[in-house]
């Protein structure tokens, strides 16, 4: 199966040039996160987390889900404007979001349960910005088929991300995570802007006829996606907020750590088909949309059995393998790693297949579902936060099963809405 799919065809071809590009972007963390954890706290790590989980959570909204519709427009000028709406967006979005950043800074650190966050809340507006943009460019690279572009991005911002990182580290700079994190994306933008001069596409004079005709015509996006997109962004990151509000940044660090090891491979194949997928997904739609159902489901077993030998290794060897490799005050996390990791399989097979909810007549079945997850996951963690961190990790993995199960059987639902 594995060979039919990586035979000698376009996209076979994408999915290994995103995949190349991911494989490179990954080495830096995955070399430098020894050392990372041996110059920086898991509170450091935990402060990471609960910045990258608001920045998560408002970057969603950052373009008003236009950047997804930049996939769709047969014409390549329709597309170039949705580029400028999405760009447009995100730089308002980020103005507003910085009005209660700076009047109630304390507040909202408060809130979240770490006061340390105070300082770094006034970057949130910023990254919102950057991320909108990033987003839009990787949609506009995608629609091109110039996966080269998105993968040669990744590996810039890793590049810039992680010796950032390290040396502060190594200088004892307050927040040396937070800097390298906002270093590496500035560095994927530029590399975006100036590839084949795309800055150029963005910058371009445009009719505001233009700009409101796209956006009435891609309504439902924004309409729709925003808040399904809340949901689902909210979802994710529910873990590190309520980690972060009702056990400590410690627990909140390795579970960051843990939960970024684990999706290393879910970095380097898992999205690197999902972005292709969304392409391969519009594609089939349009030309043989009853062969979908079968293709979504051969996707699911490639992928499930992918990641399964991870599951035994990880429950068994877990807390050993974390202390070897990151340090000592680590090996608790890798016995986190040995529950968190059945979680972790599901999303990696289930996830990049939602490119089926991406398309116009899903997108309310994909809302259904994030808000279902969100409804769900928010009580789920909320009664079980009085439970030991163990059992709020078991209560999280059961969870995330079922919710996944579901999610799979919408997205084949979602295959024959097309047809």
């Amino acid at each position: 199966m594995l060979t039919k799919l990586f035979r000698n065809n376009e996209f076979a071809k994408n999915v290994l040039t995103l995949m190349t590009g991911t494989v490179l972007a990954q080495a830096v963390p995955i070399a430098i996160i020894p050392i990372l954890t041996r110059v920086f706290t898991p509170e450091d790590f935990g402060l990471l987390a609960l910045y990258g989980a608001f920045v998560s959570i408002l970057g969603v909204i950052a373009t008003g889900r236009y950047e997804i519709a930049i996939m769709l427009p047969k014409d390549d000028e329709d597309a170039r404007v949705l580029l400028q709406v999405s760009a447009l967006v995100a730089f308002c979005i980020s103005i507003f979001i910085s009005i209660p950043v700076f009047l109630w800074n304390t507040e909202i650190a408060n809130f979240l349960g770490n006061k340390a966050i105070a300082p770094w809340l006034y970057l949130v507006p910023i990254s919102v910005l950057l991320t909108g943009v990033y987003q839009a460019l990787t949609y506009w690279n995608n629609r091109q088929k110039k996966f080269k572009n998105t993968a040669v991005s990744r590996v810039n911002q890793s590049l810039f991300q992680g010796m950032t990182q390290t040396g502060l580290g190594f200088m004892q700079v307050s927040g040396g995570l937070i800097w390298g994190q906002f270093v590496g994306i500035i560095s994927s933008i530029t590399y975006l802007l100036r590839k084949d001069r795309s800055y150029k596409e963005m910058l371009k004079e445009t009719k505001i006829s233009d700009l409101k005709q796209q956006m009435n015509k891609y309504k439902k996006f924004p309409k729709y996606g925003i808040v399904g997109g809340l949901c689902d962004a909210g979802a994710m990151q529910m873990p590190v907020l309520m980690l972060t509000k009702f056990y400590s940044s410690t627990v909140t660090g390795m579970f960051s750590l843990t939960f970024r090891v684990l999706n290393m491979p879910t970095a380097i194949i898992s999205s690197a088909i999902a972005q292709v997928l969304f392409q391969k997904v519009v594609e089939i739609s349009h030309t043989a949309p009853e062969k979908l159902n079968s293709y979504i489901i051969k996707m699911f077993f490639i992928l499930f059995i992918l990641y399964l030998p991870a599951v035994p290794i990880l429950f068994i060897w877990g807390d050993t393998l974390f202390a070897f490799v990151f340090g000592e005050e680590w090996g608790q996390a890798g016995i986190y790693a040995g529950y968190l990791v059945i979680a972790v399989a599901i999303r990696f097979a289930v996830s990049p297949l939602s490119a089926v909810l991406g398309l116009e007549q899903n997108i309310k079945k994909g809302v259904f579902w994030q808000v279902l997850y969100l409804c769900t996951i928010t009580p789920t963690l909320y009664f079980c936060s009085s439970l030991t961190v163990e059992q709020f990790f078991m209560a999280f993995v059961i969870h995330e099963v079922v919710l996944y199960i579901i999610y799979l059987m919408l997205i084949l639902k979602g295959t024959k809405a097309i047809v």
